[in-house]
């Protein structure tokens, strides 16, 4: 009496979905759009992976104007992005115009950007446990930053925040087993590797020649509704988590956006669906039916949304000499001639690379606020 045999349930994950992602923001690389198809079974990963749509003509258009502005595709980054110059300004009305490569076409509804709330102030505090991790399985330490805002009286307001961090690299290219970095790609040296040697690194790796960051972005949900502190002044919220990937000093930058009201219902949605798969890059658990559709076949669900917002942007620098715990990411250097048979002669080796170039995580821009000393 009263024993229960538990048993696992059974999940139907319907795979194929278009899931669309859109933002258009007021801050300067702010905007973007990915597109991805939910697809089968990974036996490989043990879950359901999102496959990024290239090939398709992605347009952002005001509605207000008529303008249409195309976007550009990152395959580095999987992802679709306006020009860099391109930034929207508030009472401007957006909507998303996609064209698959295969003839499906879909559209957002319009979305107008409200006026935004300004960060008063911003802090940091570390924490040795900061977040949990699903890759390492293990809470990883980090820093929590924290700002301030008054929030308007006598209106609604919803807050949903991003960051980018810029961190200086020192190794700008890696090339994998007994290939050696050579006008601009990494090559094989020979047609493949004896079995009897034995590798001291089975990469190589080569200097930044010139300045070089990389940029990493949040890979969890934030959001804030003042429905219990309308017209307060907010102090030391907690909006972003920097993990320690490297105990170099970095510089965050952070923004904070503010939703419309059935925005920031689907990003409480999409926060719930990553505590519980483990990471932004975990297909939905449940329907993210959002504000986008298939103009030519109503009954076709189409997960995600399309988000036109204000931006507010604050800046601080991380030092991190005093931190105690190993950073996350540990990376061996391994300069040609490191390897236990070298293939190729000494006065040929080079040990420097330039930066990757240009794009939505690599940068040789000195990023605004980097201390100049």
């Amino acid at each position: 009496m009263g024993c229960t045999e538990p048993i696992r349930p059974e999940f139907d994950f319907k795979s194929g979905m278009v899931l669309v992602e859109g933002f258009v923001s007021t801050a300067p690389n702010g905007s973007f759009v990915k597109i991805n198809t939910v697809n089968e079974f990974n036996i490989g990963t043990n879950s359901y992976e999102n496959v990024f749509i290239g090939g398709a003509e992605v347009s952002f258009i005001n509605t207000d104007t008529g303008d249409v502005v195309a976007l550009i595709e990152d395959t580095e980054a999987d992802i679709y992005i306006p020009p860099v110059d391109f930034v929207a300004i508030a009472g401007q009305t957006w909507e998303l115009d996609i064209l698959l490569d295969d003839g499906r076409q879909y559209k957002s509804l319009p979305e107008t950007i409200m006026e935004s709330v300004p960060i008063s102030a911003i802090g940091v505090t570390y924490k040795p446990e900061l977040s949990f991790n699903v890759e390492l399985d293990d809470f990883a330490p980090g820093h929590s930053i924290l700002v301030d805002f008054e929030d308007p009286p006598n209106v609604e307001n919803y807050y949903y925040w991003n960051y980018r961090s810029f961190e200086f690299r020192d190794i700008c290219v890696t090339c994998h087993i007994y290939r050696i970095y050579r006008d601009g790609t990494c090559v094989l040296i020979g047609s493949e590797i004896p079995p009897e040697v034995e590798l001291v690194h089975p990469y190589q790796t080569y200097y930044c020649e010139n300045d070089c960051w990389r940029i990493r972005y949040n890979q969890n949900i934030k959001i804030f509704s003042d429905k219990f502190t309308n017209g307060s002044t907010i102090e030391r919220l907690p909006v972003a988590d920097v993990l320690l990937y490297t105990k170099k000093d970095i510089l965050v930058e952070v923004q904070q956006f503010s939703l419309s009201a059935s925005a920031y219902e689907y990003y409480e949605t999409l926060k719930d669906l990553i505590n519980d798969n483990g990471g932004f890059n975990s297909p939905p658990s449940a329907a993210l039916i959002g504000n986008i559709i298939n103009p030519n076949d109503r009954d076709e669900f189409v997960l995600g949304r399309f988000t036109a917002a204000p931006a507010e942007t604050a800046r601080i620098i991380l030092e991190r000499d005093d931190v105690e715990e190993d950073q996350i990411e540990i990376g061996l250097l391994a300069p040609e001639g490191t390897w236990q048979e070298p293939r190729i002669p000494p006065e040929e080796y080079i040990f420097e690379a330039p930066c990757p170039g240009e794009s939505r995580y690599n940068t040789s821009i000195r990023p605004e606020g980097w201390p100049t000393n």
